[in-house]
C-alpha cells in the first residue's frame, strides 16, 4: 500500500532542501523499545536527506499525488533565510503553473539535525526574521497557498509564550505543527560500548511515544495561546487511534506521525482510523468537533479517578482503545500526516 491509497488524509512531502542532499552518515535512524512496548520509539539524525524542491514541486510529483485526490503540502527547510525564500518562489510558480495541486506549505524552523546549523524554533530573534521575511514574500503572498511552521519543543513556559507571540504577530501563519523531536538526545548500546547511530558522536532527535507526553502538552498549551484562526497540527508517538484521540482532545486540529509510519509504512493509516472512529463511538462523538479542544481538569470527586491511573485503563474498553478519524496523512518519505478535518477550511 502507498500513502495515496491509505486512509490517510493527505500527503506531506519530505522536508526540502534547495538542493538535493544526501544527509548524514549511516546509521541514522533507529527503533527504540522500552518496558515490553509501552513505548515505542525512535531516535534519528537524518541531516535532511531530500531530492531537492525541484523534485517535489515538479510536475510528475504534483500530478501523481493529484490523482489520489489527497491534499499535497509542501515541507521546506532551507539552510537559511535566503534559501527558504527561493524554494517559496519556486512553490509560488509550481502553484501557478499547475492549479490546485499544492494545499499548503509547511516551514520546518525545527531540525535540530544539522552540523553547525543552530534550530531556528529555539532562537526566538532569528525566529522572528524569518517569518518577517516569509511574510514579506510577494510572489507567495499572491498564490495565497496556507502557511505553516513547524515548532521545535520547548521547556519552559515562557519559551512557549514567546513562540506563541510571534506566531500570533504573523498573519501570514494560519497553522502550526508541534513538535519536532527531542533534540541532542543520546542512546547507547552496552554491547558495542558505542553510540546508537553514527551522526554527530551519536546524538540525535528521539520521536515517537517518549515524544508524546510532551507533544500533549504543546498542543494544550499553545491552543490556550494561539488565536483562534491558527490551527495546530499535533506531533509526536501517535501509534494508535487513543493517541490521535487524546491530541485531538488537546486542541489539535490534526495529527502526524513519524515513527508509526516508518515501523508500519502507510497502513498504519487505515488502523489508526478504524480505531480512533470506534472510540469516539464508543463514547458518543460523531464528528473531531465533539471533543476536540475539550480537556477537562483533574477531578478528584470523578469515580473513573479513583485508584489512579490502574482504575482509569481498567475502565477503558481495552489498553490503546478505539479511536479514529476522518482523515490520517501519508508522505513520500520518511513522515506521514494525518490532517483530521477542517486544516484548510472552516470546521
Amino acid at each position: 500500500m502507498n500513502a495515496g491509497k491509505s486512509a490517510a488524509g493527505a500527503v506531506l512531502s519530505k522536508s526540502a532542501t534547495l538542493l538535493p542532499q544526501s544527509g548524514n552518515p549511516m546509521p541514522r535512524l533507529k527503533k527504540l523499545d522500552v518496558g515490553a512496548g509501552r513505548a515505542v520509539g525512535s531516535i534519528n539524525s537524518e541531516g535532511l536527506p531530500n531530492n531537492g524542491i525541484e523534485y517535489y514541486v515538479s510536475d510528475e510529483v504534483l500530478d501523481a499525488v493529484k490523482a489520489t485526490g489527497k491534499p499535497y503540502i509542501v515541507s521546506l527547510s532551507g539552510l537559511s533565510t535566503a534559501d527558504n525564500l527561493a524554494m517559496l518562489g519556486k512553490v509560488a510558480a509550481a502553484a501557478a503553473r499547475k492549479p490546485n495541486t499544492i494545499a499548503a506549505v509547511e516551514l520546518n524552523l525545527a531540525c535540530p539535525n544539522i552540523p553547525g546549523k543552530p534550530t531556528v524554533a529555539l532562537d526566538f530573534d532569528q525566529m522572528a526574521d524569518v517569518l518577517d521575511a516569509v511574510a514579506g514574500h510577494a510572489a507567495f503572498r499572491a498564490s495565497g497557498l496556507p502557511l505553516g511552521v513547524k515548532l521545535a519543543p520547548y521547556f519552559d513556559g515562557p519559551h512557549l509564550d514567546r513562540a506563541a507571540a510571534l506566531i500570533n504577530a504573523c498573519e501570514r501563519v494560519s497553522f502550526v505543527v508541534t513538535m519536532n523531536t527531542i533534540g541532542n538526545c543520546l542512546v547507547v548500546d552496552t554491547a558495542t560500548e558505542a553510540s546508537l547511530i553514527a551522526p554527530k558522536g551519536g546524538f540525535g532527535g528521539v520521536g515517537g511515544g517518549f515524544a508524546k507526553p510532551i507533544a500533549l502538552a504543546h498542543v494544550a498549551g499553545l491552543r490556550k495561546l494561539l488565536d483562534a484562526r491558527v490551527d495546530i497540527v499535533g506531533v509526536g508517538g501517535v501509534r494508535t487511534g487513543e493517541d490521535a484521540f487524546q491530541l485531538i482532545l488537546c486542541g489539535a486540529t490534526a495529527v502526524q506521525s513519524a515513527t508509526t509510519h516508518w515501523l508500519e509504512g502507510p497502513k498504519c493509516f487505515n488502523r489508526i482510523d478504524d480505531e480512533l472512529r470506534a472510540l469516539m463511538a464508543s463514547r458518543g462523538y460523531t464528528k473531531l468537533a465533539d471533543f476536540r479542544g475539550n480537556l477537562r481538569a483533574y477531578d478528584k470527586k470523578n469515580p473513573k479517578h479513583k485508584g489512579g491511573p490502574k482504575a482509569a485503563a481498567a475502565a477503558a474498553p481495552t489498553p490503546y482503545a478505539p479511536l479514529a478519524a476522518a482523515f490520517a496523512l501519508g508522505c513520500l518519505a520518511t513522515l506521514a500526516l494525518g490532517l483530521l478535518d477542517g486544516l484548510f477550511s472552516s470546521p
